[in-house]
C-alpha cells in the first residue's frame, strides 16, 4: 500500500502477519488449534487484563513460569502488547534462585502455568502471582504505542559462574534477531514447527521466526523421544540440541523423523561423528546450525550445505552482523589464528538490567559484544569455536582449550558426549581430565582406552592426565555440560579417574 511503513517492532510485525494470515493455524496441540486471529486476540485480551484489571504499567517487568503450552505463548505476547517487559523463568531452578532473579529485575508480578505446588506457593509469597488461565479478557483498552527502543524482554543468564544477569532486549533487537533467523533459514508459511525445547529458552530462536513467517507451532509439553517422533510425522522442522539429536537417533523410529524437511541446532558443541550419524540415518533431513548468545541472539549461521562441506564450523556472520577474533590487545586477528570472538550486530542487547559497569565491560570500544568464546575466522568468513576464555586450562604456563580435547574424545566410536575440566596438579598447577558417556549400542567404553585414544592424538602438553566414564552427563540449561559440578565430583571422589602412568 502506498505510503505504508514496514513494522519497526516485533509486536507490529506479528500483528501484520496475524492480519494477513488470520485464518491459518498459528498454535497447534493434540487437543486444540488456534488461528492467527484467535492467538492475537488472546494476546490482546491478556494485555487488557494486565493494564486494566491488574493495574500494571507499561515498562513493568512481568515474569512467566510454566511449561510448554499455548497459554504460555499468549501470555508472552500479551505482556509485550501491554508494553510490559516479559521475563521468562527457568522452572528447573529452585524457588530461592528464582526469587533472587525476580529481585534482580525488580519484577512487578509473576504469571504461572503448569508448575508444582512448591513453586507456585513460593512465588506467591514473593510477588503478586496470577494464573495463565485467569488472564483472559473480552474488554478493550488503549494499548501503548511501542517503538524499536522500547524494552521488550529480559533474558536471565544461567548464573553458572556467579550471580545471574538480566539481559535486556528491545522491540527492535528482538525484531532484528527474528528477521535474521527467518531470512537465513528455510522458515516459511507452510512450515509446521515442532516445539519441545523449554519455552523459557527457545522462544527467540524458534517460535518468533516461525510466527514471523506465517508458519504454525506444534507444541509439546516437553521432550520425549517417542512423542517427538510421533508428532514429527506431520511436522516439517524442529529446533534441537546435539544431545537430543543423539537420543532421537538411539530411541526414536527413524521412519517418523524422515518426514521432516529440516532441523536447526545450537547450544553445545556438535561432534562431527554425531552429524555423520544423522546424515547416514536421515540423509534427506537438512541440518542447519546457528551460533549465538543471550546478549546477541544470533551471530552466525551454517546451512546444510556448508556443514556437509565443513562440519566443524558454526557458520558465517549474518548479513547485518560481523564476527571477528581479537588478540589480547584488542586488535583484529586476520590470519585465522584463535582469539576472543566479538560480534557487532543490531541484535545486540540494550544492556544488563541495572548494571552499567558490567554492561560497559562487555562491549569493545566500537560497541561489539565480547562473547567470552575463543575461536578463529578463516579466509571465507567461516567461524570455528575452540573454547571458552573462562574454561581455559593453564597447565605449566600453557593455555589448553577444553573444546579441542573434547573434539578428540568424541571421535572415539564408543563416545556419545565428553567434557574436559582442569583439576589441581602439584607439578603443572592444573591438568586436564576427560569425562565421557558411552554411546548407545556400543560395546561399552573403557576409561583407560579413552585416555589412550586422547593422548595418542594430542600434543604432549594438551594430553589429559585422567579419564572417567559416567552414566549421564550433568547439564546446566539446554544441553550444556555442567563442568562446575563435574569438577566438584572429581575433587570429591564421586567420579573416579583412571590416571595416566
Amino acid at each position: 500500500m502506498a505510503g505504508s511503513k514496514a513494522p519497526q517492532t516485533l509486536v507490529a510485525w506479528i500483528a501484520a502477519v496475524a492480519r494477513a494470515q488470520g485464518r491459518r493455524p498459528a498454535i497447534v496441540t493434540h487437543e486444540e488449534q488456534w488461528s492467527y486471529t484467535e492467538f492475537w486476540d488472546r494476546a490482546r485480551g491478556i494485555a487488557h487484563h494486565l493494564l486494566h484489571d491488574l493495574k500494571l504499567q507499561p515498562g513493568d517487568r512481568v515474569a512467566i513460569a510454566g511449561t510448554n503450552e499455548p497459554a504460555y505463548l499468549a501470555v508472552y505476547f500479551g505482556v509485550m502488547r501491554a508494553g510490559c517487559v516479559v521475563v521468562p523463568l527457568n522452572v528447573m531452578l529452585d524457588v530461592p534462585a528464582i526469587r533472587d532473579q525476580l529481585a534482580l529485575v525488580e519484577a512487578a508480578a509473576v504469571i504461572v502455568g503448569e508448575v508444582d505446588d512448591e513453586m507456585r506457593d513460593g512465588l506467591a509469597e514473593t510477588l503478586p502471582t496470577f494464573s495463565m488461565r485467569g488472564l483472559a479478557s473480552d474488554g478493550n483498552c488503549y494499548l501503548p504505542n511501542l517503538g524499536p527502543s522500547s524494552p521488550a524482554s529480559i533474558l536471565l543468564t544461567s548464573g553458572s559462574t556467579g550471580w545471574p544477569k538480566g539481559v535486556v532486549h528491545t522491540q527492535g533487537t528482538l525484531l532484528h534477531a527474528t528477521l535474521q533467523m527467518a531470512t537465513a533459514l528455510p522458515y516459511g508459511p507452510e512450515d509446521r514447527n515442532l516445539a519441545f525445547l523449554p519455552f523459557y529458552t527457545a522462544v527467540g530462536e524458534q517460535i518468533l521466526p516461525t510466527l514471523a513467517t506465517g508458519g504454525s507451532v506444534r507444541v509439546l509439553p516437553r521432550f520425549d523421544a517417542e512423542r517427538v517422533a510421533l508428532a514429527a510425522r506431520d511436522c516439517t522442522n524442529f529446533d534441537t540440541v546435539p544431545t537430543i539429536m543423539s537420543r532421537l537417533l538411539d530411541k526414536a523410529p527413524l521412519e517418523n523423523l524422515a518426514n521432516l524437511r529440516w532441523i536447526l541446532f545450537a547450544s553445545e558443541p556438535m561432534p562431527v561423528s554425531l552429524l555423520q550419524r544423522w546424515w547416514d540415518a536421515l540423509p534427506n533431513v537438512e541440518t542447519h546450525q546457528f551460533y549465538g548468545m543471550t546478549e546477541v541472539l544470533p551471530m552466525t549461521v551454517a546451512s546444510d550445505r556448508m556443514l556437509r562441506e565443513q562440519p566443524t564450523t558454526v557458520g558465517v556472520s549474518f548479513p547485518s552482523s560481523r564476527v571477528v577474533a581479537i588478540d589480547e590487545a584488542g586488535a583484529e586477528i586476520t590470519e585465522g589464528t584463535p582469539g576472543e570472538l566479538i560480534c557487532r550486530s543490531p541484535a545486540r542487547m540494550l544492556g544488563y538490567y541495572g548494571d552499567e559497569a558490567t554492561t560497559a565491560a562487555a562491549w569493545t570500544p566500537d560497541g561489539s559484544m565480547r562473547t567470552g568464546d575463543l575461536g578463529r575466522v578463516d579466509e571465507e568468513g567461516r567461524v570455528f569455536l575452540t573454547g571458552r576464555l573462562k574454561d581455559l586450562i593453564i597447565s605449566g604456563g600453557l593455555n589448553i582449550a577444553p573444546a579441542e580435547i573434547e573434539a578428540v574424545a568424541c571421535r572415539h566410536p564408543a563416545v556419545s558426549a565428553a567434557a574436559v575440566v582442569g583439576i589441581p596438579d602439584q607439578r603443572w598447577g592444573e591438568t586436564p581430565v576427560v569425562v565421557a558417556v558411552a554411546a548407545a549400542g556400543s560395546n561399552g567404553l573403557d576409561a583407560g582406552a579413552l585416555l589412550s585414544h586422547c593422548r595418542e592424538e594430542l600434543s604432549s602438553f594438551k594430553r589429559p592426565s585422567g579419564a572417567a566414564v559416567i552414566d549421564a552427563m550433568p547439564s546446566i540449561g539446554i544441553g550444556k555440560s555442567d563442568k562446575g559440578l563435574i569438577r566438584k565430583q572429581i575433587l570429591d571422589g564421586e567420579i573416579e579417574l583412571v590416571r595416566a602412568n
